[in-house]
């Protein structure tokens, strides 16, 4: 039987590196799949507020809740929030103006009272993942489906 011949040092550094490299690319692509905590947080202490002054329907069907950013005020809202309006019409969906302030301009519930959806009427492609990021066009399948909620961080959409 021939001896087994000794790994070299560059050999033993390499694996080192390797075995390292592969821990750090695992935990970093298992942290892309959870989604930050404080959002759903956010989203719940909205919820939780309206329906505690009353401002929430007392309705079984799902809800859109357009709410009055403090530092938006477009004229390319309107117009999305009545195409948004009329697709979840279409759905079953019921459509709300509240005055309310927040930091979300728009709030979608389920029939369940469960948020689906909370963020800007106009999000951008790069954050839905998806060449049309019209909301209209994509949010009545939101609420067809039993998929997790998407959160997108409050901003204007213009």
């Amino acid at each position: 039987m021939l001896p087994r011949p000794a790994l070299r040092p560059g050999v033993i550094t390499g694996l080192i590196l390797l075995a390292c490299w592969l821990g750090w690319t695992t935990r970093s692509v298992a942290a892309l799949a959870h989604r930050p905590g404080d959002d759903e947080a956010a989203v719940a202490a909205l919820v939780d507020g309206l329906r505690a002054q009353g401002q929430l329907p007392a309705i079984a069907a799902p809800v859109a809740i357009r709410l009055t950013a403090p530092a938006c005020d477009c004229v390319q809202d309107e117009q999305a929030w009545q195409q948004l309006s009329t697709a979840l019409q279409a759905q079953g969906a019921h459509t709300i103006a509240l005055g309310a302030t927040g930091a979300y301009e728009l709030l979608v519930l389920a029939a369940d009272g469960h948020p689906l959806y909370a963020g800007p009427l106009q999000p951008s492609a790069l954050a839905c993942g998806r060449g049309n990021s019209t909301l209209a066009s994509w949010l009545p399948a939101l609420l067809a489906e039993r998929n997790p909620p998407l959160f997108l961080p409050p901003r204007c959409s213009c």
